[in-house]
């Protein structure tokens, strides 16, 4: 297993007391945030220290920053009390998650913002969300391709962490994604500055 893919991992990178990747949002999310439906139910995926989820729950949506390190989920909380919102934090490795029951009220938005798994996990978690999504739930999709380890500009560099448009396409077959390739410039932190090669889809559940 990748280092990139363990908790960790990421509890180690986490412990600056800078946020890694930022406090801001997302480009891609900030952009596309204009399709969820007012009080959304979003779970946002491998949120990290949780500036995704905050920011949406300042939009007013209901948000679960869902993350297998403690140490992001704790800076998530402490993010979220500064900025005088309510996000709900799920500590949990994805590869138990997806053999848990479905929460009682079904997902109306999901974010996937990098958040880079094993090829095979990601094909599970993508059908657990599927079952457990809302129909006419959003999907907003970010990742690197397989072209951004050469571009240095952040992101893991083990192959079966990097995602194709083919990917996307097959692993969220049923929320008919809209998928691009393209590359733009990032400035998400002290980790992701530069040219980068993302993947990037918006999707709704049929």
């Amino acid at each position: 297993m990748s280092d990139a893919a363990t908790a960790g991992y990421w509890d180690a990178r986490y412990a600056h007391p800078n946020h890694v990747f930022g406090y801001r949002p997302n480009d891609f999310l900030r952009q596309q945030a204009r399709f969820l439906r007012p009080r959304s139910r979003v779970l946002a995926l491998c949120d990290g220290e949780g500036r995704n989820s905050v920011w949406l729950a300042e939009q007013g949506h209901d948000v679960v920053s869902l993350d297998f390190s403690a140490v992001g989920l704790a800076k998530a909380e402490a993010l979220a009390a500064e900025r005088g919102v309510a996000v709900e934090t799920w500590l949990v490795d994805l590869a138990d998650w997806i053999h848990h029951p479905a929460p009682e009220r079904p997902w109306d938005a999901v974010v996937a913002i990098f958040a880079h798994l094993p090829s095979a996990l990601r094909r599970d978690v993508a059908r657990t969300i599927t079952a457990q999504a809302a129909p006419g739930a959003l999907l907003i999709y970010e990742a690197f391709t397989p072209a951004q380890p050469s571009l240095g500009s952040g992101g893991p560099t083990d192959p079966d962490l990097l995602v194709t448009r083919g990917d996307v396409v097959d692993d969220w077959a049923a929320w008919r994604p809209d998928v691009r390739l393209t590359e733009r410039r990032l400035f998400e932190g002290m980790d992701h500055q530069g040219l980068a090669s993302v993947v990037q889809a918006l999707g709704l559940k049929a």
